[in-house]
């Protein structure tokens, strides 16, 4: 089986089954449900993957297709119920163990989902999304000596994807490597010079090495290329205001309050508050 989680493929796991009537009933119903889901169909692919694992009750692949329909569908109790069924059955399949541990991390259950993606990991070495999302975790965690050679091995198994190239970035931008950080970021920038996300991260290190000069320009193309990206704003606020571009910063803390959607109340006061003294310090205009 590959990822569904990621991929549009499903492959049929290679099952011993009770009786050859059973197994051709159930391969019917599981191609059907195959059939149904590539149309759109997921309530209607859901019945017939359950007409599967009526008939044969050990068939892994048909749970496996269940959790993703689940998945897809926002039901992830249910998805996970059908995984953990996968994975008992097959309990050296990968990618059940895989997609699992990513519904538990998207469902913030890290833990959980931690130790499901290591076993996939341990499984097959060669994964990417499970890589990417294990080292992911870890860095999300704080755990960088286990997520900087977890994502750095993910960048080699894929060096053109920027996913793993920017987590990886994150992660060396808490460690002593500096110099290895921006040029990772730089890295994942080459590959997708448009991912605002990526520019906001190297944008927030520059600024933590009081970079300013160079901060600044990564702002810009953070918000240049995702505007929602609402806390590069506040922080080219802060920083046009070091700068003595106070005309550029009075417009920056307001398209903060316009496109923020965290609602912190603190940072929101604090924007309010530094508006009306801009504003009160500027000459009127006649």
């Amino acid at each position: 089986m590959k990822h569904a989680w990621l991929q549009s493929g499903v492959f049929v796991l290679a099952l011993a089954v009770a009786g050859p009537a059973a197994a051709d009933d159930a391969a019917v119903f599981y191609n059907q449900g195959l059939i149904l889901k590539r149309q759109g169909k997921t309530a209607e692919a859901i019945a017939e993957m359950k007409k599967a694992i009526a008939a044969r009750k050990d068939y892994a692949a048909a749970w496996f297709s269940l959790g993703n329909l689940y998945r897809g569908q926002g039901d992830y109790n249910n998805a996970v119920q059908a995984y953990l069924k996968c994975t008992a059955l097959q309990p050296k399949d990968a990618p059940g163990h895989a997609n699992l541990g990513a519904l538990y991390i998207r469902m913030k259950r890290v833990d959980d989902g931690i130790k499901e993606l290591e076993t996939a990991v341990s499984l097959d070495g060669n994964d990417y999304e499970a890589r990417v999302t294990l080292g992911t975790a870890y860095r999300q965690k704080g755990d960088y000596p286990k997520a900087i050679p977890m994502l750095r091995k993910a960048t080699e198994l894929k060096p053109s994807e920027p996913l793993a190239w920017s987590n990886l970035g994150v992660a060396l931008s808490k460690t002593s490597d500096k110099e290895g950080a921006i040029k990772v970021f730089k890295q994942a920038l080459d590959i997708d010079p448009k991912n605002g996300q990526t520019h906001l991260n190297l944008a927030v290190f520059y600024r933590q090495l009081k970079h300013i000069d160079d901060a600044i320009p990564e702002y810009q193309e953070a918000v240049k290329y995702d505007p929602l990206l609402s806390g590069a704003y506040y922080d080219l606020g802060l920083l046009y205001t070091q700068d003595r571009r106070y005309d550029d910063a009075l417009a920056a803390f307001k398209k903060y309050l316009a496109t923020n959607d965290k609602h912190d109340p603190a940072s929101e006061q604090d924007a309010r508050e530094r508006i009306k003294s801009l504003e009160a310090a500027m000459p009127k205009k006649q």
